[in-house]
C-alpha cells in the first residue's frame, strides 16, 4: 500500500507540474491575445485617421488619391490579418483552457484517490494496532487465569 501511495503521490506531482505549465502557457497566450487586440484597435484608429486626413485636405490630386488608396489597402490587409490572427489566438486560448480544466480535474481526482488510500491505510493501521492491543490483553488475561 505504501508503494501505491508513493506512486500516486509522484503522479499527482507530475500532473500538478503539467497543469501549472499549461496555466502559464494560457496566461502567455492571453497576454498575446490582449496585445493583438490593442494592435487591432490601433490599426483601426490609424485607418480611420488616414481616411479623415485625406478627406480634410483641401487639394486632392491623383498622387494624393493613389497614396491614400495604397495606405487604405495596406491598412485593410493588416486589419484582416490581425483579425484572423486574433480569432486563431482566441480559438487556441479556448483549447488550452479546456486542456487546463482537464488537467485540473485529473489532479483533483488523484488527490481524492490519494486521500482515500491514506484513510484506508490509517484505518488498517489502527485495526492492526487494536488487534495487537487485544492480543496483549488476552495473553495477560490468560496468564492471570492460569
Amino acid at each position: 500500500m505504501e508503494a501505491k501511495l508513493k506512486a500516486v503521490g509522484k503522479l499527482q506531482q507530475v500532473e500538478e507540474q503539467q497543469r501549472d505549465r499549461v496555466g502559464q502557457q494560457l496566461e502567455s497566450m492571453r497576454q498575446r491575445h490582449h496585445h493583438l487586440k490593442l494592435q487591432l484597435e490601433q490599426l483601426s484608429a490609424l485607418k480611420q485617421h488616414a481616411g479623415q486626413s485625406a478627406q480634410s485636405s483641401g487639394t486632392l490630386n491623383s498622387a494624393t488619391l493613389m497614396n491614400f488608396n495604397r495606405v487604405d489597402k495596406m491598412l485593410q490587409k493588416m486589419l484582416i490579418h490581425h483579425e484572423q490572427e486574433q480569432a486563431l489566438m482566441a480559438a487556441h486560448c479556448s483549447s488550452v483552457q479546456k486542456e487546463l480544466e482537464h488537467k485540473h480535474a485529473r489532479v483533483k481526482g488523484l488527490e481524492s484517490v490519494l486521500e482515500r488510500w491514506r484513510k484506508k491505510q490509517r484505518y488498517e493501521q489502527a485495526r492492526k494496532e487494536q488487534k495487537l492491543i487485544e492480543d496483549i490483553i488476552n495473553s495477560r488475561h490468560k496468564k492471570k487465569v492460569l
